[in-house]
């Protein structure tokens, strides 16, 4: 049997269900703990093994994940990277980088300003605060959660709160849009685009609102 004979049979068997790849900070677990509760047979989630932290390495090691796993847009899969703007850090122009590169390979860009954590916040509630620093983020947490650490898995806390968020989320990004800011650049202070990413889990997840109750 020839090689691609061979890849289009193994693309055939794993292409029962389209796949959702992640790629997040390879020191930050948060999102990892976070977003693996999505996971079921109808859900595939796929997190990318690299250990970049800076945009453009995370862009890069993301694209090396899909194509080693052949994850495609084109077989139906979603890919999606997700970085921190973390504000005041001088990193707009990797971000910037980081999405072209994420354009060429169809990966859909999500960026949270000032940290992951802010999505978190708004399920507690809408708000345009602007935030000076991650830390800020992590202390309003702490104010929220008893005890919030990042390492502390929140979902089952929050999640029947997960339709709120979206559209508190929905309705900053609005905000933010009629104040003509870039969605991508961290002077566009508060804003997350992490419910684009929960929307396609809940979608492709017939077991959310089972779980969520």
């Amino acid at each position: 049997m020839g090689r691609l004979e061979q890849r289009k049979r193994n693309h055939n068997q794993r292409k029962v269900k389209s796949i959702v790849a992640i790629g997040c900070e390879g020191k930050n677990k948060t999102e990892t703990i976070y977003l693996k509760n999505f996971s079921s047979r109808e859900c595939i989630i796929r997190f990318s093994t690299g250990k970049h932290t800076d945009p453009i390495g995370m862009a890069n090691d993301l694209v090396e994940f899909i194509k080693k796993e052949d994850i495609k847009a084109e077989y139906g899969d979603k890919i999606y990277l997700l970085i921190d703007t973390d504000v005041n850090q001088n990193k707009q122009s990797q971000i910037d980088k980081a999405k072209e590169i994420c354009n060429q390979y169809d990966i859909e860009l999500i960026t949270s300003t000032p940290t992951f954590e802010y999505w978190y916040i708004l399920h507690f509630g809408y708000t345009t605060k602007i935030y000076q620093s991650s830390e800020q983020v992590k202390n309003d947490m702490k104010n929220k959660i008893e005890n919030y650490s990042e390492s502390m898995n929140v979902y089952p806390i929050i999640t029947n709160k997960t339709d709120e968020a979206i559209k508190n989320a929905k309705q900053l990004e609005n905000f933010q849009i009629k104040n003509g800011q870039d969605l991508n650049n961290e002077n566009c202070n508060p804003y997350t685009g992490v419910y684009k990413v929960i929307e396609e889990l809940k979608k492709g997840n017939k077991n959310f609102a089972k779980n969520k109750n």
